[in-house]
This record gives C-alpha cells, sequence and structure tokens, in this order.
C-alpha cells in the first residue's frame, strides 16, 4: 500500500470542506494549562489500561506526519505524556490491553514487526524469540476467556491470514483447522459471550469483505448471523462489558452503529441524533472506569463516547498557532478542534497591558474544527500574550502563547 494511499482520507474530507483547511499539528511537547487534546490522526493506537484507569493513545498519521506520541484519557481530559523511550513514529499498528500481564501491548505499523509494552508510565520494547512478520492493518484484540493476545491478517510480506497469540513473553503462530480468507483492514474484539475473539469484516486486497468469524483459542468458527453491517473495512470494534456487548462503528463512507451479542447484528443507529462524523480507521476503546466505549480519530480530532445506546461527544478541544511570532498587526492562521460539531467559537487576544480584544466568532464543521485567519491588534503590546478560543455552547476553550515582536 502506498504512502498516497493511506493519506488519502486527509485529502478527500478536505475536498469536503469537512475542515475547510490543513489538518493541524498536535503540540510538540507535553502541554500543561488549558485546552490541548491529541492532534487530528488516524490509524493511531487506542486501548484501555485497566491497571492505570484510563485510556491509552499512541501515534498515528496527521496532516503533517506519522507520530509517536502517548496520551491518556481520564474520562474528562486528555493528557500528552513525555516518555524516556518510546516506540517509533507509526501508523496501523495493533495495540491492546493484556489483562494477564496488567499492561497494554503494542505490535508492529507500516514495514514494522516489533513489540512493545506500556506500564503507565514508559514504553519497553520486548524481544521476543519468535514474532509475527512486519505487517500493518491486522486484527488484533485481547483474548480475555483463554487469557492471551490474539493476531490475525493484515498487510505485509505474507499471505494475510496467518494467526498468532501472544502469552506476555512471546509470539506463536497457531495452525487452526479453519480461518478467515486474507483480509487486511479489518477489526477485532474480546467476545466473552462466544468465549474468545470476533473478527469482522476488512479488505481482500480487491473488495471489502463482510463476514463474521469467532476465535476461540484453538481455531476459527465461520458465524451467519440473519443480521450484519454492509461489507466495510477500517471499522473500530470494543466490547463493551456494561451492556455485554461488542459494539462496531464506521468504516469507510459509514458511520452507523452496531451491535453484537453473541448470535446476531443490530443495528443501534438512531436517525437524526448526534453521531460521529462517518470515518475509518478510527479508535474505538472500553473505558471499563467509566462504563462506556471510547472514539477518537480516524482523520479527526473529536471525542465521543457510548453508553450502550447513544453517541456524547466531549469537547476536548485544542488550538494551533499559523505562527508564533509576529509584530503587531500581522495576520496569522488559527486552526482548532475538539468543540461541539457546529458551535460557535469566540476567539480573543489577551493582552497583558491594553486587555481583552475579541478578533472574530467562527462555526465549527462536523467534526468540531474550525479554520481561521486573525489580525494581531496593531497597539499589541511587546511579549508574550495569549490568543484564546472559546465555544460559546460547551465552554471548552484552549489557549496559546503568542510572543508580540
Amino acid at each position: 500500500m502506498t504512502r498516497s494511499r493511506m493519506t488519502s482520507v486527509f485529502t478527500a474530507v478536505a475536498i469536503a470542506g469537512v475542515f475547510g483547511a490543513l489538518i493541524p499539528a498536535a503540540p510538540a511537547a507535553a502541554a500543561t494549562g488549558s485546552g490541548f487534546a491529541p492532534a487530528p490522526r488516524y490509524g493511531q493506537g487506542l486501548a484501555y489500561d485497566a491497571a492505570r484507569g484510563n485510556v491509552v493513545l499512541f501515534g498515528g498519521q496527521t496532516e503533517t506526519g506519522v507520530r509517536n506520541d502517548t496520551w491518556t484519557w481520564d474520562g474528562t481530559a486528555w493528557t500528552q505524556h513525555t516518555t524516556a523511550h518510546a516506540p517509533s513514529p507509526r501508523r496501523y499498528m495493533g495495540m491492546v490491553y493484556d489483562a494477564a500481564h496488567s499492561q497494554v501491548v503494542l505490535f508492529g505499523g507500516y514495514s514494522l514487526n516489533d513489540t512493545w509494552t506500556w506500564d503507565g508510565t514508559d514504553w519497553t520494547q520486548q524481544f521476543p524469540a519468535h514474532s509475527p512478520p512486519s505487517r500493518q492493518l491486522a486484527g488484533m484484540a485481547y483474548d480475555s476467556t483463554n487469557g492471551r493476545v490474539v493476531l490475525f491478517g493484515g498487510d505485509g510480506s505474507f499471505g494475510g491470514a496467518d494467526t498468532w497469540t501472544w502469552d506476555g513473553t512471546d509470539w506463536t503462530q497457531r495452525h487452526p483447522a479453519h480461518a478467515p480468507s486474507p483480509r487486511y483492514w479489518l477489526t477485532m474484539s474480546d467476545d466473552p459471550a462466544d468465549g474468545g475473539v470476533l473478527l469482522f469484516g476488512g479488505f481482500d486486497g480487491d473488495d471489502p469483505v463482510g463476514d463474521t468469524w469467532i476465535w476461540n483459542g484453538t481455531d476459527w468458527t465461520q458465524r451467519f448471523p440473519a443480521h450484519a453491517p454492509k461489507v466495510r473495512y477500517g471499522m473500530g470494534m470494543a466490547y463493551d462489558a456494561a451492556n455485554d456487548q461488542v459494539t462496531l462503528f464506521g468504516g469507510r463512507r459509514f458511520n452507523d452503529t452496531w451491535t453484537w451479542e453473541g448470535t446476531d447484528w443490530t443495528d443501534r443507529t438512531i436517525k437524526h441524533a448526534p453521531a460521529p462524523y462517518p470515518r475509518n480507521d478510527l479508535g474505538l476503546a472500553y473505558d471499563a472506569g467509566h462504563s462506556q466505549v471510547l472514539l477518537f480519530g480516524g482523520c479527526c480530532g473529536d471525542t465521543w463516547t457510548w453508553d450502550g445506546s447513544a453517541w456524547s461527544q466531549h469537547p476536548a478541544a485544542s488550538t494551533k498557532l499559523g505562527t508564533r511570532k509576529a509584530p503587531p498587526g500581522t495576520t496569522i492562521s488559527l486552526s482548532g478542534w475538539g468543540f461541539l460539531v457546529g458551535e460557535k467559537v469566540k476567539i480573543t487576544f489577551i493582552d497583558s497591558v491594553h486587555g481583552t480584544t475579541v478578533l472574530t466568532k467562527v462555526a465549527t464543521g462536523a467534526t468540531g474544527e474550525f479554520f481561521s485567519v486573525v489580525t494581531i491588534p496593531a497597539n499589541a503590546t511587546a511579549g508574550g500574550q495569549q490568543i484564546k478560543a472559546r465555544g460559546l455552547t460547551s465552554g471548552a476553550k484552549a489557549i496559546r502563547i503568542f510572543t508580540v515582536t
């Protein structure tokens, strides 16, 4: 798969007018203060860290490049972590929580096959005796019934239909009697009701597929439910323990929500109700500490939760300045994300001598993002001043330091 193909989703959305401008980058270092969140991205890793009680996000592709930043979500806000060690920048890796060993496991990504673990403070590279070949867009999930991390398929220099398990120390290739066809861009989830792991859909190299399979720790079994989501790829899936069901959202051109209760798929989409914008390559993880499924990314920078019946957006705002220093009267670009969909955002300049000046008001688009051009006041005082963006509905705010030269 080419780099241009992977990044095409950004281009497509921008052309559609969702963002109105290029997607901004995240802060370069760990941020403090008001209003910081991960930059819009896709192909990130997202997993709930039960030992620490938060959701962990790693890496992914942003408009400005591939990242290797680490963030956590505590149910209210995002926090970026500066770590002593970290996997190299990557996208489309597998990342899940290994409950048997109380750590998050990350594997692979574009042209990679390394294994890393997260202990809540730092990343540690593991050096197993055996390892799957390098790959991206594989399915990976924790099998709570059998106490193993399970990996299937992906896009790489192999057949795309191999099954591997991780026991906390080493990878073991499994050779089941049956298996799904070769594919990538699939999704997998823990499925205790079926005693294993649920797999759905993906891309077989020519077309999207929409079949349902169960891994029981030894073999794959295809299920033939009466109902199912349309064929697709790039969707997210997570086991919702509070409602004892697997939740599936999105995929290429989709923003419908489905649940699996062990026998059949049920369409939970509610017309005209709030829901994330259509997207693929998103992150979806069950936040056990708050009994809800968390969604982030898929080309966007908005944060949503699913409680088993409805979606709710959580404003987690951030902004980026086109330039961080300039003389008075300079026109600069300002972009923001993580605000409510369609809300008005007031942008002000806060001067240490002259007080607050309203620069403009702008409405966010279908993903809670905006782009604007503002002019630094002609009487701006030299030195570090503030540019604040505040959602007039949500109250979410993001403040950036701007140096007047």
